[in-house]
């Protein structure tokens, strides 16, 4: 069950602004992270294969297609190379933590290959809002 992440944990940053990542995701990240805005206002955490991976998907895109252009400011200017500590945690730089609305509380949902990294309050609001629209995302998806 490692090849994905998944599951909703509740996590703390502490003064210097380290999360932990959930202990059972560590083993993931043994080569390294990529902390970055994402989608939603959250930030997402990349193991450094993912990363990697995620970049030459990038790469392929004309670099005259202004959409591709401004995903790779959006990604990448953010982008914050970390290696976990001894006790699993990642510093979040104080520009990703002001992008995010990080103070003391996170939350941290998994995402098929990468990890996201939620203010509590917006988590509960994108929730509430997947929790409405979802039965018509479904039947769109044919499912």
């Amino acid at each position: 069950m490692e090849s994905y992440f998944s599951g909703e944990f509740a996590h703390s940053l502490d003064e210097k602004g380290r999360l932990a990542i959930p202990a059972k995701f560590r083993g993931r990240f043994k080569e390294g992270a990529v902390v970055t805005r994402w989608l939603g206002e959250c930030l997402a955490i990349w193991p450094a294969p993912e990363w990697t991976s995620l970049n030459d998907d990038i790469a392929k895109r004309p670099r005259t297609d202004p959409a591709a252009t401004r995903f790779r400011h959006f990604l990448l200017a953010g982008a914050h190379e970390a290696d976990p500590d001894g006790q699993g945690r990642l510093t979040l730089p104080s520009h990703l933590r002001e992008y995010a609305n990080l103070q003391n509380a996170a939350v941290v949902i998994g995402n098929s290959d990468h990890l996201e990294v939620w203010e509590p309050g917006r988590w509960r609001a994108e929730l509430a809002k997947v929790q409405a629209d979802i039965a018509g995302d479904l039947k769109d998806l044919g499912i």
